[in-house]
């Protein structure tokens, strides 16, 4: 099950990003998130609190992702309201391997097409191979890898 969040649902979010910052540090993952950076404090300054949907595994929040009608810095060309922004997609190591992910990503397919939106763009760690195969099993397709600022190795990815 997906819901969207509510104010009440502030602590999930932080809760099941920070567990994801934990889990790549331990690994030795390259990654953009900190435990600053996943505070709602911070997340709050580009993102609404209903940008973020809650997936639920035996009634336990499981995963989490954010969407949004527009992504300025990294998809600049696209008009606004024209593509679905799939953000924050994280998964509680204890909910890992059961599909939550697949779960949230077809809930945004279904999303956009139930809106008529055509496309569902994201962007991710160019360097993080098993999460660009998750994105690519599920239909994305790269188009462009570039750096953002000289430090962010990034892969942009669309499924249209």
């Amino acid at each position: 099950m997906v819901k969207q969040a509510d104010e009440n649902d502030i602590p999930i979010i932080e809760e099941i990003l920070l567990d994801a910052v934990n889990w790549m540090s331990k690994r030795g993952e390259p990654n953009q998130w900190n435990e600053t950076n996943v505070k709602w404090s911070i997340l709050s300054k580009s993102y609404k609190i209903n940008n973020f949907y809650i997936a639920y595994h035996n009634g336990q929040p499981s995963a989490i992702m954010a969407l949004t009608d527009y992504d300025p810095t990294y998809w600049p060309n696209i008009p606004k309201g024209e593509s679905l922004y799939l953000h924050k997609l994280a998964v509680k190591r204890l909910s890992a391997g059961k599909g939550a992910s697949k779960e949230l990503i077809d809930f945004a397919k279904n999303l956009a097409h139930n809106n008529g939106i055509k496309a569902i763009r994201l962007n991710c760690n160019q360097h993080r191979a098993k999460l660009r195969a998750i994105y690519e099993n599920e239909g994305f397709v790269c188009v462009e890898e570039k750096s953002f600022d000289g430090i962010n190795d990034t892969a942009l990815y669309v499924f249209a």
